[in-house]
């Protein structure tokens, strides 16, 4: 059987690695060598324990130094490719030749990958790829530049300058000459897992959208008492905000906060406001609740809109601005601002919980999901990744 490497490059918390554990495990038990690479190896320690795959650490060469990794304002998904180095020979290479070595030990017949520009293109004519990720991370690669993120946005690095670069580390490792900056992109397979109302380039995708591959919830019925739950990241500024919020709110409130101390606990909380040290079961939280709020990742969000839940998003950078305004053109959530956190955040809770009309469409929502379904997207997947290793 095959050797498949299955992983994500970049990425940070748990929904990269959840939408690739299942079809890691389906792929095992057809009786493939299957080697998890995680950009995050210790944020899922836990889950690792559960789904003990072997697994190593993907190359990170990205600066840590944030003034360091450029465009500070990003366009297009070109400039995420130039924050993960393809803007400079002195970035790119290391990266693309940290790869080829691990491809060179490991010998994989097959790559299954999400959110991973810097795999795609070590691998380009040389290793089949296959993509699994949800809209933002598999942006349409049919013309020779990507879209905008939004319709008055463009690259804020031009595609000449990275593609100059790109065939300049083919050269000095002997690789073929790319021809688009798109191309490393346009591999074997590329399975959108989300739901077409959630995709950021549902009008220009050709790509087929498969569904999720988990995460989505059975409709539930709303409670009739006021709970709200969070799921945010204590590592971004905002959620200090939002849970200064949670303290000033008079609203029942359970909050997972990953990265949160005790002594940070102490500071917010307040009899009615409950928080947890681990995780939680989503649909237990998402039954007794009746607003989440979360930063806009992709799994909450196909969570909460499975569920029926009008959600409050708090956008931390492009991909969830993007799911954020999803959400709000299909009418189930609302996001709010630092500043507006400041002004008045308590009663800014108050409002967004009592929402009628979000609440409407949330069930709404809910019932069209769950009609539209069973999705299968494993099928579509183990099938592209037979067809790439010429068993199609």
């Amino acid at each position: 059987m095959a050797r498949i490497l299955v992983g994500y490059e970049r990425g940070d918390n748990l929904g990269h690695y959840r939408r690739l554990v299942p079809v890691a495990e389906a792929l095992a038990a057809q009786g493939h060598q299957v080697t998890f690479f995680l950009r995050n190896p210790y944020d899922c320690r836990a889950e690792i324990t559960r789904n003990p795959l072997p697994f190593i650490q993907s190359p990170d060469l990205v600066a840590p130094n944030p003034a360091e990794r450029g465009p500070k304002k990003m366009g297009s998904y070109s400039d995420i490719m130039v924050y993960c180095g393809f803007g400079r020979l002195e970035t790119l290479f290391p990266a693309a030749l940290a790869w080829r070595t691990i491809f060179d030990q490991m010998r994989p017949d097959l790559i299954v990958c999400d959110h991973s520009p810097v795999v795609c293109f070590a691998a380009y004519g040389r290793i089949p790829v296959v993509q699994v990720g949800d809209g933002f991370t598999i942006p349409p690669a049919q013309d020779d530049s990507f879209p905008g993120f939004q319709p008055k946005k463009q690259a804020t690095v031009p595609s000449e300058q990275i593609l100059a670069v790109m065939n300049e580390v083919q050269r000095r490792l002997g690789g073929p000459k790319v021809p688009t900056v798109t191309a490393p992109l346009r591999t074997a397979g590329r399975l959108v897992c989300t739901l077409k109302g959630l995709d950021p380039y549902k009008d220009r995708r050709q790509d087929p959208v498969v569904g999720p591959t988990e995460g989505l919830q059975a409709p539930m019925p709303l409670p009739k008492e006021p709970r709200l739950f969070a799921y945010l990241g204590i590592e971004h500024r905002i959620t200090a905000k939002l849970l200064s919020a949670l303290k000033e709110s008079a609203l029942p409130a359970g909050a997972y906060v990953r990265g949160m101390t005790p002594e940070a606990a102490k500071k917010y909380t307040r009899p009615g406001l409950t928080f947890y040290k681990s995780p939680q079961p989503i649909g237990q939280m998402l039954a007794s609740a009746t607003l989440a709020i979360h930063h806009g990742g992709s799994g909450m969000c196909l969570a909460c809109c499975s569920a029926g839940r009008p959600q409050l998003t708090l956008p931390i950078h492009e991909e969830t601005l993007l799911n954020s305004q999803a959400l709000g053109r299909i009418g189930v959530g609302t996001t709010v601002s630092a500043k507006e956190l400041e002004d008045g955040g308590a009663a800014k809770l108050a409002e967004a919980e009592a929402g009628p009309r979000r609440r409407e469409r949330a069930a709404i929502i809910a019932a069209e999901i769950a009609g539209a379904g069973p999705f299968r997207p494993m099928d579509h997947i183990l099938q592209a990744c037979r067809a790439s290793l010429g068993n199609g």
